[in-house]
C-alpha cells in the first residue's frame, strides 16, 4: 500500500514539472565535451572539444530564437571544466533537459554514424563501457563521486524516501530513453543523414544529473569521410538543426503527455 502511495505522490510530482514545462520556458542545459587542456580526440587538424562547442553555439542560437526555451551552457568558450562541475550547474540551474554533446573516434577508421546515449539499469556492453570510461577519466576522484552521489546522505533515507527516489530514477531513464528515440526519428527522416542508434553507457554525466539528459557522439572524426563532413560549416548547422527539431518534437510530446492526463 504504501508503495502505491509513494508511486501515486511521484506522479502527482512529475506532472507537476510537465505542467511547469508546459506553462513556461522549457530548460535545456548543453554541455559541449572537454575543454581547454583536455581537447578530447583529435584527428588530423580537428579538436572535439572545439567541434561541440561550434554546434553548441549553433544549437544555442536556434533554441534562443524560441520563446518555448531556456537555454544554459557548461561552457561558452575553451575553457577546462570538470565533470562534477558540469552535473552541479545542471542541477543548480534546475534544468529540465541535459544534452552533451561529443565526438567520437576508433581504432577502425571504418566505424561511423550518430550515437545517442543514455543510462538505464542494463548493463552496459565492452564496447561502450570503454567509451564512457575515456569520457570519465579525466574528471574523478573518491571525494567527487561521494559528494555528487549523496555521500552520507542516501545511508539516512528511510524506505519511503528510497521508493520515491527510485521511481524518480526510473522515470528519468524513461524519459531520456523517448527523447533518444525522438532525435533517432529525426534521423530516419532524412535519407542523406549519417547512420544513428540508441546505446546506453555510464557516462558520468547523464548518469549523475537529476534530470532527463542525452550524450551525443555527433559522428567519427576517425572516419575520414565524416571527418570530412564535420568540418564543414553547412553540416555543422545541420547537425544543430536536427538536435533543435527533435528537442521541439520531445518538448511538444511532454505537454501533450501532461495536457491529457489532467484531462
Amino acid at each position: 500500500m504504501i508503495f502505491l502511495n509513494v508511486k501515486h505522490f511521484v506522479f502527482l510530482l512529475i506532472l507537476g514539472t510537465w505542467s511547469i514545462s508546459a506553462r513556461g520556458a522549457f530548460h535545456i542545459v548543453i554541455d559541449p565535451g572537454h575543454g581547454g587542456i583536455d581537447t578530447g580526440a583529435v584527428y588530423n587538424s580537428i579538436k572535439e572539444a572545439d567541434l561541440v562547442l561550434t554546434v553548441a553555439n549553433r544549437l544555442k542560437t536556434l533554441l534562443a530564437k524560441d520563446p518555448q526555451f531556456l537555454v544554459t551552457m557548461t561552457r561558452a568558450h575553451d575553457r577546462n571544466i570538470s565533470l562534477p562541475d558540469r552535473v552541479k550547474l545542471a542541477e543548480q540551474s534546475k534544468a529540465d533537459l541535459f544534452v552533451s554533446l561529443h565526438a567520437n573516434a576508433a581504432s577502425d577508421k571504418r566505424a561511423k554514424g550518430v550515437e545517442f546515449f543514455f543510462q538505464n539499469n542494463l548493463p552496459p556492453d565492452e564496447e561502450s563501457l570503454y567509451l564512457a570510461s575515456q569520457e570519465n577519466q579525466s574528471a574523478l576522484n573518491a571525494r567527487d563521486l561521494h559528494v555528487i552521489s549523496g555521500g552520507d546522505e542516501l545511508s539516512k533515507k528511510g524506505d519511503v524516501a528510497a521508493i520515491v527516489e527510485d521511481l524518480h530514477r526510473q522515470n528519468r531513464m524513461l524519459s531520456s530513453l523517448r527523447l533518444t528515440q525522438t532525435l533517432t526519428n529525426i534521423w530516419e527522416n532524412d535519407a542523406a543523414a549519417m547512420q544513428a542508434t540508441i546505446k546506453q553507457a555510464p557516462f558520468y554525466v547523464i548518469s549523475k544529473t537529476s534530470m532527463p539528459s542525452v550524450l551525443i557522439e555527433i559522428g567519427f572524426l576517425t572516419n575520414p569521410k565524416e571527418a570530412t563532413k564535420l568540418k564543414n560549416n553547412e553540416y555543422q548547422r545541420d547537425l544543430a538543426e536536427k538536435i533543435y527539431n527533435a528537442l521541439v518534437s520531445y518538448k511538444e510530446k511532454i505537454d501533450n503527455s501532461a495536457a491529457k492526463n489532467l484531462n
